[in-house]
């Protein structure tokens, strides 16, 4: 397919919900342009509401960006990606979208929701690995570009890099956890930060927060300086998340290289200070800090999920996640990068017996 001719740089955003609208508004407030950002998913609707939207605030601040809905094949989302990555000549794609939400169990629960709670997020990882698997797929077959995944990156991303396609890094929770502990710090205080996906609530033990540097001192007042994180309403952490990944789109997008934080970088295992010139990657780290010790500290937090998953994308369940899901399905202990497709279709079926069966007994 030939591709079109566009302003300035090309930006894909997939996705509809709310981490989605969340990131389109910031991108309308943050780039000046000229760019051009496409968005596609299944909800032509709500496409068509978002690109509006986002128009209208890039508009009325006089940024030169544009924003296209493009509704997805249903049947062919990969396909549909694809061509549209080929179509605008994407420099970079978003995925903000999954098949497993972790609104379910707020909006929509059910036994599987149960599940879900008894056996811990690793048994929502294979949903996650398939379509951001799948996207990264259609990112390659479009022609490349720098791709980011919203989709429990830390620990999606070590299968991405596994399976060899392309993944540049995640957006939000150390991104979200740097946001706040920088809101609530001193003006100009640069922080290098190591957190997972877990700290965005209080762990247990005090000496289990995530780790935090200015210069070579470690910060002591971690807990107290998160407290008003903790304690927003869960549904209201995608506006700070999305203008978080907005922020990192308007960056990448420049040629000045920046500091900021990311979880999986480099197909790395949980979320890290990095340093991007350019696209280039890399861990930028507090002094006397090693990469192995760094990736051994996120991997121990990333079992809690009840699944760890290793450098080679290869992951290992836990006991408890087998056991609660033994009445169900019978989950192998390890499951290399390949084979999570046919783990998230065994799974499907699981989920949808689940749902099926909640909203037949209504209890």
């Amino acid at each position: 397919m030939s591709r079109t001719s566009a302003p300035g740089r090309t930006v894909v955003v997939i996705g509809s919900g709310s981490l989605a609208q969340h990131v389109v508004n910031s991108l309308a407030d943050t780039v000046t342009g000229p760019a051009a950002v496409h968005l596609v998913a299944r909800s032509a609707g709500t496409l068509a509401t978002m690109a509006h939207m986002a128009s209208c605030r890039a508009a009325l601040l006089g940024a030169a960006v544009r924003f296209t809905p493009h509704p997805m094949d249903p049947a062919r989302p990969g396909d549909s990606v694809a061509a549209l990555v080929d179509e605008v000549g994407a420099d970079l794609v978003l995925s903000c979208s999954s098949t497993h939400s972790s609104a379910e169990v707020r909006e929509r629960p059910s036994r599987w929701t149960d599940l879900v709670r008894a056996g811990g997020i690793a048994l929502a990882l294979p949903f996650h690995v398939r379509f951001a698997a799948l996207m990264s797929d259609a990112v390659a077959r479009g022609g490349g570009a720098l791709f980011l995944n919203a989709s429990f990156p830390d620990a999606v991303n070590p299968v991405l890099a596994a399976l060899g396609g392309p993944i540049h890094c995640g957006v939000g929770n150390i991104a979200t956890v740097a946001a706040s502990l920088t809101g609530t710090g001193e003006p100009g205080e640069r922080l290098r930060v190591l957190a997972h996906h877990h700290h965005l609530s209080a762990p247990e033990r005090p000496t289990d927060e995530a780790r935090v540097w200015t210069g070579a001192e470690q910060l002591k007042d971690v807990r107290e300086r998160m407290t008003a994180l903790r304690s927003c309403d869960r549904r209201m952490l995608n506006a700070l998340t999305g203008h978080t990944a907005a922020l990192l789109v308007r960056d990448l997008l420049g040629d000045r290289p920046f500091h900021t934080h990311v979880p999986g970088p480099l197909g790395l295992p949980g979320g890290y200070p990095v340093r991007v010139d350019r696209g280039r990657i890399e861990l930028d780290l507090p002094p006397g800090v090693t990469e192995a010790t760094a990736v051994a500290w996120q991997a121990a937090w990333g079992a809690r999920d009840g699944v760890a998953v290793d450098r080679q994308g290869r992951a290992e369940f836990s006991d408890r996640t087998i056991r609660s899901a033994l009445p169900y399905a019978e989950l192998p202990r390890f499951v290399a990068p390949a084979e999570f497709a046919e783990l998230a279709a065994e799974l499907e079926l699981v989920r949808q017996r689940l749902r099926e069966a909640e909203s037949v007994d209504g209890s």
